[in-house]
């Protein structure tokens, strides 16, 4: 039986319910074995019209293969056009209809955190990939801006090993590791200036010391230190319930309500980024440890108030009590 004919049946049967092997060869009219019927699977798999195949292992690695609902795939579809950054539906729009179709009313994203001022971010974002999928190299020859308390130290030029990209906060930063010292380095890609260096490196090496190095982080910003802190939170009722469910991850301990309160118990280093996300709830939070926390976040508020005095024509000095010390 030709390749052709037996795609298309296998194809209608698999449309009407899930099939094995057995369910194929009994249905098919024409002499069939079994390779050629996995070879057709495999080619349904392959063919870009937009279905998808299920495959499951029963009793005995028995397998079936059904087709995921057509509905299924549409929403995951509309979905998809909601998240996707508005860095890519601009410059990569005939890519992007051709993976998830044409653009859509139902869904639409705020795109709130994200920009399009970056001038060749893409062309950023494809050298960084090409380098971590080549396992090459970058040398870093210019820094515009602290995005993430990371300026301290960079002495330019340094070399790095891009690990991998990070998207956060409608951002892209790359996870690298300085060549000589062996730290840990996050960047926005938007504040790099790069060039090739032609030197390789094993990813493989590095990959779990970024690891472990980004879950010591609270966000991907550098860490003041190297220590991690018990983190101790206390918020308001509706506040509480709020974070707990729109941003604690299943991995952290469970908070714990006491009265009309939630307390936050975690582990993680101390960095700005943290500072900067309790500041967010205003009056509704409140640090309760570690004291190193605790005075960082009553001298950040210190100052914030100081501006109340502060006239409105004199400029503003930039400040950043979370840089790392080095």
């Amino acid at each position: 039986m030709k390749q052709f004919h037996l795609v298309n049946d296998i194809l209608h049967l698999l449309k009407q319910g899930e099939q094995s092997i057995e369910s194929l060869r009994t249905l098919i009219d024409k002499p069939v074995s079994d390779p050629q019927i996995r070879r057709a699977i495999e080619a349904i798999r392959k063919m870009n019209i937009g279905i998808a195949i299920q495959e499951k292992t029963g009793r005995a690695n028995k397998k079936t293969w059904s087709i995921i609902n057509s509905e299924h795939n549409e929403n995951t579809k509309i979905l998809l056009q909601g998240v996707i950054p508005r860095v890519f539906t601009n410059r990569r729009t005939s890519t992007i209809e051709a993976i998830v179709g044409q653009s859509t009313d139902l869904i639409e994203s705020s795109h709130f955190y994200e920009t399009e001022a970056y001038e060749n971010l893409d062309k950023k974002l494809e050298y960084i990939l090409k380098a971590i999928k080549s396992q090459n190299k970058l040398q870093i020859v210019g820094l515009n801006g602290d995005a993430t308390s990371a300026a301290k130290y960079v002495v330019h030029p340094i070399i790095v090993c891009p690990v991998k990209l990070i998207y956060h906060r409608g951002c892209f930063y790359v996870a690298a590791v300085e060549d000589h010292t062996q730290h840990v380095l996050t960047f926005q890609v938007e504040q790099l200036s790069i060039n090739n260096c032609n030197e390789s490196f094993r990813r493989t090496d590095l990959l779990p010391i970024v690891d472990k190095n980004l879950k010591t982080r609270f966000g991907i910003s550098q860490n003041i230190d190297d220590d991690v802190y018990t983190i101790q939170l206390k918020f308001s009722s509706v506040t509480g319930e709020f974070v707990k469910k729109q941003f604690w991850h299943d991995d952290l301990p469970n908070p714990v309500q006491d009265g009309d309160n939630w307390l936050f118990t975690f582990e993680c280093g101390i960095n700005r980024e943290l500072v900067g996300w309790l500041f967010q709830w205003m009056s509704n939070v409140k640090v309760l440890g570690p004291p190193k926390l605790v005075d960082l976040y009553n001298e950040q508020l210190d100052s914030m108030l100081k501006l109340r005095h502060h006239a409105d024509n004199d400029p503003l000095e930039y400040t950043n009590r979370f840089a790392p010390k080095v």
